[in-house]
C-alpha cells in the first residue's frame, strides 16, 4: 500500500487519525502480533523506518489538530448552504430522510462542494445514522449530477446517491474519499473520478442500476476521460477502488479506467453481471486502458448475461498506454465456455498490451473453478500477445 493514497497516521484505515491508530502502531513497533491495516501510514518521520520517533510526531500531530466543526443538516436548504459555506475541518452530518435537489443547476451540478479540505482536516459528508442512510436525490434521470466534488480532501460517508443523470462526480479533487455509500438509481454512469482526479478512494460502495437512460455510458465507476473528450484533464492517477458491490443491472462495464490514467488499484471487489447491456463494446467487467493497473482479489459473476463476452480485458487506445498491468488471484464464474461470439469464453482478452498475470481461476456450468495459469493452455483463458506470467513473489515489489 502507498502511504500517499491513504490518510498520513490512519494506520487502522478507518478514514481517520486518531488516537486509536496511535495506540495500534505503538503495540505494533513494540512486536504486537495484531499488524494494523497500514502501518506504513505510520511513518510520520517520514525516514522510511517505523519506529518511536514516529509515535512522538504523531502526538504531536494529534495535538494540534485542529477541532471538528459539527453542521447538522435536516433539509435540503440546509444541506445546500452547508456546501456551500464549507471549510477545511467541517463535518456536515445529515439526519435521516431525503434531499431532493431544487433550483438553478450551474453546468448540471445539483449538489456540489468546493471548498479544499487538508489532509489533517477534511471535510466530511456523511449520515448521521448509517444503519438509515440519507439519501441524496437529483431531479432526474436524463439531466444534473446526484452530487458533485470539486475540492481536495472530502470524504463522503454512508450515503445514498439517487435520481440524476450521473451519480457522484469528482473533478479536479485529490485525495477525496467515498466510502460505504451505495448509488443507483442513475442515467449514465455511477461514479466518476474525473478531470485531474487523483489518490482517491472509492471503498464498500455498493452501485448498481446504472445507466438506466443511456446504458452505452453506464459504467459502474469510471477512471479518467476518453481521449475523445478535450474538456476534462486526464491525469487521474494512483485511484483506488476497493471492496466495492457493482452490479446488477449495470449498463456498462462495472469500472472503465481510461486511457492517460497511471496506477489505478482496483481489489476485493464483487461484480454481478447481470443486467449489462452490451453497447458500445462494452462486454467484461473491467476495461483497463490505463497503464500501471492492479486488479487482485476480485470476483466476477457472470450470471447468466449473454452480453458479457470475456471477463476482464485491456486495450491500447493511444501509443504507450494500456501497459504494464498486473492481475492476480482473481476469480470469474462465466456459466458457459463460449460466448455470444461463437468464441472462448477467456479470462482476460488483450491484445497490444502488456500484463503480468498469477493465480487467476475461471468457472464455467459446472461452476467448478480451474486455474488459469498454465502456460501450456494460455489461449484457453488468456487472449493476449503480451502476455508475462509471473507469481507471488511479485506482489511485495509493486508499488502498492
Amino acid at each position: 500500500m502507498n502511504a500517499s493514497a491513504t490518510l498520513r497516521g490512519d494506520v487502522n484505515g478507518d478514514g481517520v487519525f486518531s488516537a486509536a491508530d496511535i495506540v495500534a502502531f505503538s503495540k505494533y513497533i513494540l512486536g504486537s502480533r495484531d499488524v494494523p491495516k497500514y502501518p506504513d501510514a505510520g511513518d510520520m518521520y517520514a525516514d522510511n523506518v517505523l519506529n518511536v520517533y514516529d509515535v512522538i510526531v504523531m502526538r504531536m500531530e494529534l495535538i494540534k489538530a485542529p477541532e471538528t466543526n459539527i453542521i447538522r443538516v435536516t433539509n435540503t436548504e440546509e444541506l445546500k448552504a452547508a456546501l456551500a459555506n464549507a471549510k477545511a475541518g467541517d463535518e456536515i452530518v445529515l439526519a435521516e430522510g431525503e434531499y431532493i435537489y431544487s433550483g438553478s443547476t450551474p453546468k448540471g451540478r445539483t449538489f456540489t462542494g468546493e471548498a479544499e479540505g487538508t489532509e489533517t482536516a477534511p471535510i466530511i459528508l456523511r449520515s448521521e445514522n448509517p444503519d438509515n442512510p440519507s439519501i441524496i436525490s437529483g431531479t432526474t434521470l436524463e439531466h444534473h449530477y446526484a452530487l458533485t466534488i470539486l475540492g481536495d480532501w472530502w470524504e463522503l460517508r454512508d450515503l445514498k446517491i439517487t435520481n440524476a443523470s450521473k451519480g457522484i462526480i469528482v473533478d479536479n479533487s485529490n485525495y477525496t474519499k467515498i466510502i460505504n455509500c451505495e448509488v443507483y438509481n442513475i442515467g449514465t454512469e455511477g461514479i466518476h473520478l474525473r478531470d485531474n482526479s487523483s489518490y482517491c478512494l472509492v471503498e464498500s460502495c455498493n452501485i448498481h442500476d446504472t445507466g438506466v437512460t443511456t446504458p452505452k455510458y453506464g459504467e459502474g465507476i469510471y477512471v479518467g476521460s476518453s481521449k475523445s473528450t478535450t474538456e476534462y484533464g486526464y491525469k487521474c492517477d494512483y485511484n483506488i477502488i476497493r471492496n466495492c458491490q457493482i452490479g446488477p443491472n449495470v449498463g456498462a462495464e462495472h469500472i472503465d479506467v481510461k486511457e492517460y490514467t497511471t496506477g489505478t488499484l482496483i481489489e476485493y471487489c464483487t461484480f454481478d453481471g447481470k443486467g449489462m447491456k452490451g453497447e458500445n463494446y462494452a462486454d467484461s467487467f473491467v476495461d483497463l486502458k490505463g497503464n500501471d493497473c492492479i486488479l487482485r482479489y476480485c470476483i466476477g459473476y457472470r450470471n447468466g448475461e449473454a452480453n458479457i463476452n470475456r471477463a476482464f480485458e485491456m486495450n491500447k487506445l493511444d501509443e504507450g498506454w494500456g501497459q504494464n498491468a498486473f492481475i492476480y488471484s482473481n476469480k470469474a464464474y462465466m456459466d458457459t465456455p463460449t460466448n455470444s461470439k461463437g468464441k472462448k469464453m477467456v479470462f482476460l482478452n488483450s491484445w497490444d498490451c502488456t500484463e503480468t498475470v498469477w493465480d487467476n481461476w475461471i468457472a464455467y456450468e459446472d461452476g467448478e473453478l480451474v486455474s488459469c495459469d498454465n502456460e501450456e493452455d494460455q489461449w484457453t483463458y488468456y487472449n493476449c500477445n503480451g502476455l508475462t506470467y509471473g507469481d507471488s513473489s511479485m506482489e511485495e515489489n509493486l508499488p502498492r
